[in-house]
Parts: structure tokens; sequence; C-alpha cells
């Protein structure tokens, strides 16, 4: 047992899971800094054609690699389904690029073992310095889309650092196995009743290159925000009512 789970107020095995394509630069980094704060972690390399999986195992992660790419929403799914199967509490989700502090893990298992939260999701916002202007401007959007949507606020509801209780993962197979994934995810826990909470978190850009497609992701968005609009209009009262008891005795 690591150092994680040494000085918690309440008992909880955290996991971290970093979905990864084609991330031979930074992976073994980011897995050796996160190591440290947790109690496994598990990269799911999704069809990655160079060494990431190699990279991430020799730093000490445990791997599952996809034979073809799938999407990052299909590597998250295959990892969060893996550790919840395997019993851990909560599972913490960061890119392997190099764009989230694996020192910042603690303000995400603070609120874990205090039980204060079902998801924890990562606030750029609090300092935008060095995050792209266009960027800013449509995660704002998005952000207070959602966050309507959703009806509690989320500052960032873009960034895919963040922290779920392993209860959510039930809620969520059927959701999108792509970008949209993180934010499909957010609509489903607050709809099942779980409860959002935010924590700031670094703004980190360097020189790799976005995975993002603003055209074609916002069109996806948009989309996205159409069939869940729908979804909820026909869904009876009553199985609205049933899904937020059982997600809020979680």
């Amino acid at each position: 047992m690591q150092a994680a789970s040494q000085t918690t107020s309440q008992p909880c095995k955290i996991a971290a899971l970093i979905p990864a394509y084609r991330e031979a630069m930074a992976i073994a980094d980011v897995v050796s800094r996160t190591l440290p704060h947790v109690d496994l972690v598990l990269v799911v390399d999704d069809g990655s054609p160079d060494n990431t999986a190699e990279l991430a195992r020799a730093a000490g992660a445990e791997v599952i690699k996809h034979s073809v790419n799938q999407g990052k929403g299909a590597a998250m799914k295959t990892g969060m389904k893996t550790l919840a199967e395997r019993g851990f509490d909560y599972i913490l989700l960061l890119d392997g690029d190099g764009q989230h502090a694996p020192e910042e893990i603690p303000r995400f298992t603070a609120t874990a073992r205090d039980g204060s939260a079902h998801v924890v999701v990562g606030n750029r916002f609090e300092n935008v310095k060095g995050m792209p202007v266009v960027r800013r401007l449509v995660n704002s959007l998005m952000s207070r889309i959602i966050s309507n949507a959703c009806g509690v606020r989320i500052p960032d509801t873009q960034c895919g650092f963040r922290l779920v209780r392993s209860s959510l993962v039930t809620y969520i197979m059927g959701s999108s196995d792509h970008f949209d994934f993180e934010t499909e995810m957010l609509l489903l826990a607050s709809r099942a009743g779980f409860s959002i909470h935010s924590v700031p978190v670094s703004t980190i850009y360097g020189a790799e290159k976005t995975k993002i497609r603003p055209v074609r992701d916002t069109i996806k968005f948009i989309k996205l925000m159409r069939r869940w609009q729908k979804q909820s209009a026909a869904m009876p009262a009553e199985t609205a009512a049933a899904l937020s008891e059982a997600g809020a005795g979680k």
C-alpha cells in the first residue's frame, strides 16, 4: 500500500487511470509522478503505433492495450470497468501528455477521503494564463451550457483531470467512445443524482500536439446536447426520480 492510503480519514482505494494514444514522449514521466499519490496506475494504450505501452509499463504502470485505436472514451471505459471490478473505490483520471500535474492529485483525493463528492472535476479557470484565448472562450461557453443541463455549476467541464467514484461506472458504459465521453459522463452523473464538485488545477500547455479538432468537436457537442435534451424530455418523471435516488445512495 502506498502513501495515498496511509493517512485517510475514510478508508478507500484509489487508482489512477491514464488513457493514452501516441504518448511515448511523456507517459513515463506522468506515470512515475502519479505513482506516489495512488494505490495503482493503470494505462490503457488505445492502439498506439509507438512504444507508449512499453514505456508506461517500465515506469511502473499496469497496462492494457487495445489492438486498434477506438477513441479516448473507449479507453477510459475499458479502464474504469476494470478498476471498478477490481474493487477500487475511486478512479483518478488524467491525460498522458503532461497537461495535468500529478502533484495536484491530493486536491482530488482529499475530497474522496472525506466522502463529500461523487465526482471531482479540475478547474483551470482560476488561473487561465497560458490557455489559448479561443480555447478559453469555447470552454467557458460549453461549461455554462453543461452546467445548466446538470443543474450545478461546473466551471471547467472540458477538463479531463477528474476523480470519480467507481459506483458511477454502471451508469456511463453506454455513452460515447470518443472525446465527448467526458462531457456525457457529467450529464449522466447529474441525472443519476451523483454530486459534482470542482478543485483548482494548473493550466499546462507544452509542445504536445492537441487531439482536439475545434470544428468537428463543436459539431459533436451540439449533437450531444440535442440528443440529451430529447432524451431528458422523453424520460418519464418516475424513471428520472428512480435514477436520482439510486445515484444518491452510492
